[in-house]
């Protein structure tokens, strides 16, 4: 994004002006002693008085807290110009109240933690197949799935989600992950970078180390998308559905039938293990699992279930590796 350095200038003082009687007031300025020259006759003799300064210039000694006074002032100024005028995300058109699901809490950094101590998870043979032009580092990789089934559960809109995850690699970076978010979730899902490419007048780069900082931005941003819409299983009444997911030791693969019968939604899902593990399905309270201990099929169904009714579906390989998927219900 381009800014003209006058306009900031011209912002930057519209924004003081209200309290230019307030700074003012908040400087003491000593009074200055009148100055008499000396009655003599003798003109030669005569002291010469100095003239008076027409600005007061502040000891040195009291600038820091002149400075620290007009931060204060700015910092209070900036917040209450922010909460009367909330910014928009590049794809709203007006201000929208989310749910406060928190996102940054303890639980999703011990999850990003987690996952780059499993770099070895069986779960990044799918996730190195990403629609992405530049491979990321498996430890990164990890780090992106822990966080994407974090967010995946909570209700926040898709673009907001995108932008959460990324932000956990660029914390001091959010207003230009919102900007290059809009263009992301409008971009095709196959080609997406090419015509980011465009507008950042940027070549591909041949390493995710030798991509720019704007450029990592937009490759995690894309990987986020990836990822979130593979954890996101959705589901409409009276219509199958099949999904795959790489593994280091096979391929996992869900088949997942929806069904309506008066007013009460069924929901059964066949899994094909590639070996030994579980299938747990929850709708708040209530919950379904199978297990069994070497490769094979394994199913789960719940009942008594509404459209829209957030579903998590978690999927055990082994002892230690699991994948959490969002399930959403259409009518």
């Amino acid at each position: 994004m381009d800014f003209d350095s006058e306009d900031i200038q011209k912002t930057f003082l519209d924004l003081i002006r209200p309290w230019d009687a307030e700074l003012k007031g908040s400087l003491v300025v000593p009074p200055v002693p009148p100055l008499v020259s000396p009655k003599s006759d003798d003109s030669e003799s005569a002291s010469i008085v100095p003239p008076i300064p027409e600005k007061f210039t502040p000891n040195s000694g009291d600038i820091p807290a002149v400075q620290e006074r007009f931060e204060a002032l700015l910092k209070s100024r900036l917040s209450l110009e922010i909460e009367q005028n909330l910014p928009l995300f590049p794809w709203e058109d007006e201000v929208l109240e989310y749910q406060s699901d928190r996102v940054d809490s303890p639980g999703m950094a011990d999850n990003v933690a987690s996952g780059l101590n499993k770099s070895g998870s069986l779960w990044l043979a799918q996730l190195r197949r990403l629609a992405i032009p530049v491979a990321l580092p498996e430890t990164m990789l990890a780090s992106l799935l822990s966080a994407c089934e974090s967010i995946v559960q909570t209700s926040l809109r898709e673009g907001v989600k995108v932008v959460k995850v990324a932000e956990s690699f660029f914390p001091e970076n959010f207003l230009q992950l919102n900007e290059l978010a809009g263009i992301v979730m409008m971009s095709p899902a196959r080609n997406g970078y090419a015509s980011l490419q465009s507008r950042l007048g940027e070549d591909v780069p041949t390493t995710y180390e030798a991509a720019s900082p704007t450029q990592q931005m937009v490759l995690s941003l894309l990987a986020a998308r990836e990822m979130i819409a593979a954890l996101t299983l959705t589901l409409k009444a009276g219509v199958g559905s099949s999904h795959q997911w790489m593994t280091e030791i096979g391929t996992l693969t869900l088949q997942l039938d929806y069904r309506i019968d008066g007013d009460d939604g069924v929901l059964h899902i066949q899994g094909q293990l590639p070996c030994g593990g579980s299938l747990s399905l929850a709708n708040g309270p209530s919950l379904s699992m199978a297990q069994r201990p070497e490769a094979g099929m394994l199913s789960v169904e719940l009942a008594d279930l509404r459209p829209m009714q957030p579903l998590q579906l978690k999927v055990q390989l082994g002892p230690d590796d699991s994948i959490g998927f969002a399930i959403v219900l259409m009518s």
